[in-house]
């Protein structure tokens, strides 16, 4: 009777926190919806001034929060995201804009490269940018204490692999700390948890590709993501 009775408190403790999921993630579609209606009609005003693709790249980056949101509601499914027709180009083009802002804020340079002739994959576009943002968050931290700080952000094809690239020139890594690195719970900060590169690890494994760390204490960090042939797709 007393297992019948706990059972029913702990369904209806679920249901409530269902209810509440749900509500707060209303709230927050409520402003998302409206700031992303003043940004289309800001739009042709940023276009007289060359600055059309800024627009385009936070509607973009809104969608991608709705879609966390549906994520997040829908926790308890299995998820399985679509492939879908991802260009490597537009990907460091998009994370140029994206951190524009704060590299100049914290004075860092950010420079960037793409591949002469655009590579595409057939990967979920949002989870290749979640670990990419996740390694750029992670460099500029590291190059925080630098007289001159600098971020090197690339698209490339390296022996028919579409390669990635992210470099600082930050504190680096010791080789005990790197063979920890995709330790969950394993962290080189303070106050860091420890899961972000353990999550861009799984993410980038569940992709069907490969990230690989080189770094020297002092000297700076590389990260390189790649992905076989056999996810690349001729064009869009």
């Amino acid at each position: 009777m007393q297992v019948c009775k706990l059972a029913a408190l702990d369904m209806d403790h679920r249901q409530h926190l269902e209810k509440l999921a749900v509500s707060i993630a209303h709230e927050i579609r409520n402003p998302l919806t409206t700031i992303k209606g003043f940004i289309q009609l800001l739009k042709p005003d940023l276009k007289e001034i060359g600055k059309e693709y800024y627009a385009d790249v936070m509607i973009e980056e809104l969608d991608r929060v709705n879609q966390i949101i549906n994520e997040f509601l829908n926790a308890g499914k299995p998820q399985h995201p679509l492939a879908q027709k991802t260009s490597l180009n537009k990907l460091i083009k998009d994370m140029a804009v994206l951190y524009e802002g704060e590299a100049i804020l914290r004075d860092i340079r950010l420079s960037t490269s793409t591949a002469g002739d655009d590579v595409v994959l057939n990967i979920p576009t949002n989870q290749l940018k979640q670990v990419i943002m996740n390694l750029m968050k992670n460099a500029m931290e590291a190059i925080d204490d630098q007289h001159e700080r600098e971020i090197y952000l690339s698209a490339s094809v390296q022996n028919e692999f579409a390669t990635i690239v992210i470099k600082d020139n930050g504190c680096g890594m010791s080789e005990e700390a790197m063979a920890l690195l995709y330790i969950p719970f394993f962290s080189t900060k303070e106050k860091g948890t420890g899961l972000g590169l353990s999550v861009c690890k799984e993410i980038i494994d569940r992709l069907g590709g490969s990230i690989h760390v080189d770094s020297s204490q002092g000297k700076g960090t590389i990260f390189t993501i790649s992905f076989p042939p056999t996810l690349i797709v001729n064009k869009l």
